[in-house]
């Protein structure tokens, strides 16, 4: 009776002391198996960050090279249109010395058969000295005759040289029309190049859509560039056109002032109307466009975001900051798409000299196409858009107007030297 009590109560100790021993052994088990498959989804997800930042490093590279081929493409249409002007306007000058030697042909006609009448003199010169009734008479005739035949040698030397501008023209023509035959063959050759390119581009978005990766890319066509870079050519002669009705405004006030202090007598102060396109105040030209400090500096870069030279310098700050003009001028474009994401363009006509501000990747902007701005303005605020792997301010200053290039600087400048 004690031998199966004994058993009874062992059993019974046993069946309570394993039931915990059982449950804290599948727990653990549990979050182990948690933190690995945690471990397992982590590896993924940076296995697929990873192969996102490299699809989104190869289509950046694609853009890069598209871009810089429109602006190519671009600048050549710039520079067959030019060759057209040029050839119209030799054209024209053809036909107007065509004209003019048709006149002076006629004008001379007369005269060319004295010449030749008279072998080559314009006068005979026996008959006035023979058919002189005195000495008077005699010297008056040799006068008018050296006034007529020098009045011959600039007849002469004028159709002589009209030929001369003619034949010029003419070479001049067949030359430029034989750059512009040049010039086209080499545009179908860049647009066949752009043509390939978006091919490439158009299968590498196909190939990563597919495979269902995420990112954020759109192109600036060739329409975009093109209406910039027209906007831009406005911009800069508005500028100029500014510049100098102010400075003659200026310098008519001055000049009214100055006179009507010396009639009144007075020491009355002159104060001169100032430049639409004046320089700002200090030593530098421009402005900090954002407050925060710099992340990526103007210069040679590895290439993993597409380009080989970063074309100006990065502003690290929080979405929604300002972003100001860094000085005053004309908003050739602000809108959305490319590399750049948001972005505004503004052009700078200072001391008789062009610059180009860029401001990319904005989160909105406040400003719009053929607004003049003064410096300071806020013309939008920092973001993450375009081909941005963060959010900051990429702003870049051009010496003249806006060129492009993934591999050098063009004609971009380090802005911290201008700040």
């Amino acid at each position: 009776m004690l031998k199966k009590l004994f058993s009874t109560v062992l059993l019974g100790t046993l069946l309570l002391t394993n039931t915990p021993i059982t449950q804290a052994a599948t727990i653990k088990e549990k979050k182990a198996d948690n933190a690995a498959e945690q471990r397992k989804l982590e590896k993924s997800i940076k296995k697929q960050e990873s192969k996102i930042s490299k699809e989104q490093r190869q289509i950046n590279a694609i853009d890069a090279a598209i871009n810089e081929n429109i602006f190519r493409v671009s600048e050549k249409n710039k520079q067959i249109r030019q060759l057209n002007e040029r050839i119209e306007e030799l054209e024209a000058d053809i036909i107007h010395y065509e004209e003019m030697l048709k006149r002076q042909e006629e004008l001379l006609g007369d005269r060319l058969r004295v010449l030749q009448e008279n072998d080559g003199n314009s006068i005979k010169w026996e008959e006035v000295i023979f058919g002189s009734k005195d000495l008077g008479d005699l010297f008056s005739r040799v006068m008018a005759g050296k006034k007529i035949a020098e009045q011959d040698d600039k007849m002469i030397s004028a159709y002589l040289e009209t030929q001369k501008k003619l034949a010029d023209a003419k070479a001049t023509l067949v030359d430029k029309k034989e750059e512009r035959v040049k010039e086209k063959e080499a545009l179908l050759v860049q647009k066949k190049e752009l043509k390939q390119q978006m091919k490439a581009r158009s299968a590498t978005l196909k190939k990563l859509r597919q495979g269902k990766t995420k990112f954020t890319t759109k192109l600036l066509n060739a329409k975009e560039l093109q209406a910039t870079l027209e906007a831009q050519e406005r911009a800069i002669a508005a500028a100029k056109a500014a510049a100098k009705a102010a400075a003659e405004k200026a310098a008519a006030e001055k000049a009214a002032e100055a006179a009507e202090k010396n009639n009144a007598g007075t020491s009355k102060k002159v104060v001169s109307a100032t430049p639409v396109a004046s320089v700002p105040s200090g030593s530098a030209q421009f402005v900090r466009p954002a407050s925060g400090s710099v992340s990526q500096g103007f210069g040679p870069a590895s290439g993993a975001n597409g380009y080989t030279f970063h074309n100006g310098v990065d502003f690290r700050g929080s979405v929604g900051s300002s972003i100001v003009a860094a000085a005053s001028g004309t908003v050739i474009t602000a809108g959305s798409g490319g590399p750049y994401g948001n972005h505004v363009m503004i052009s700078h006509f200072l001391n008789g000299k062009v610059y180009t501000t860029v401001y990319a990747h904005m989160n909105s902007l406040s400003v719009h196409a053929g607004q003049t701005v003064s410096q300071g303005q806020q013309i939008g605020t920092l973001g993450n858009t375009g081909n941005s792997t963060g959010a900051h301010l990429h702003f870049e200053l051009h010496i003249g107007g806006y060129q492009y290039s993934a591999t050098g600087p063009a004609n971009t400048v380090n802005p911290l030297a201008y700040l």
